[in-house]
């Protein structure tokens, strides 16, 4: 708890009436935080003690709503909670939250393996970027190339193309997600 929250997200974690789904909504929030800011900023910090979240909801339940506060600036987020998981979606003050399409998945596969969640969460965002710019979904590419800390984040092509659609993916065992945000539109 001390190597990944705040002071006042542990505070918030314990005094919860519902201390689990605070806390993975916090640790959903500050991994979006990084994975949106880290687009901007390559060399950001991708401790998660240095994301500050600032959860918010209009009952005082479950979370519904939040601010990541990062070295870089805040990152608005956005939950979708329900008894299988906690999804977090997130974008920069720039861009609107409303604007991101996004979808998840849960595998009824009893043997899956990173590659296969890797590829069926590729597959899955391909149709839905092929179905938004009307292309043939056999021409939608997403490449991770490789920067000065490993791969860098994913980049979408089509036709050869790069798009101004971002990007972003993840999988997890039973779940497999995507987030889609458009530079230059906004995705309806």
């Amino acid at each position: 708890m001390n190597r990944v929250f705040t002071p006042d997200e542990q505070r918030s974690i314990l005094k919860s009436s519902k201390p689990d789904i605070v806390l993975w909504s916090l640790w959903a929030a500050k991994e979006t935080g990084y994975k949106a800011i880290s687009k901007l900023h390559p060399g950001v910090s991708s401790a998660p003690g240095h994301y500050e979240v600032i959860l918010l909801s209009a009952d005082g339940s479950l979370p519904e709503t939040g601010v990541v506060h990062t070295s870089c600036g805040p990152v608005s987020v956005c939950f979708f909670i329900n008894s299988d998981h906690i999804h977090c979606i997130g974008t920069t003050p720039d861009k609107d939250t409303d604007s991101i399409m996004w979808d998840i998945r849960k595998i009824y596969r009893r043997r899956s393996s990173p590659d296969y969640e890797s590829n069926l969460v590729r597959n899955m965002a391909g149709k839905k970027i092929a179905r938004y710019l009307k292309e043939d979904p056999k021409t939608i590419e997403i490449i991770r190339s490789k920067g000065h800390r490993g791969l860098g984040p994913p980049v979408i092509y089509a036709g050869k193309k790069r798009t101004t659609i971002d990007i972003s993916m993840s999988h997890d065992g039973l779940f497999v997600a995507y987030a889609l945000q458009d530079t230059n539109n906004h995705i309806h």
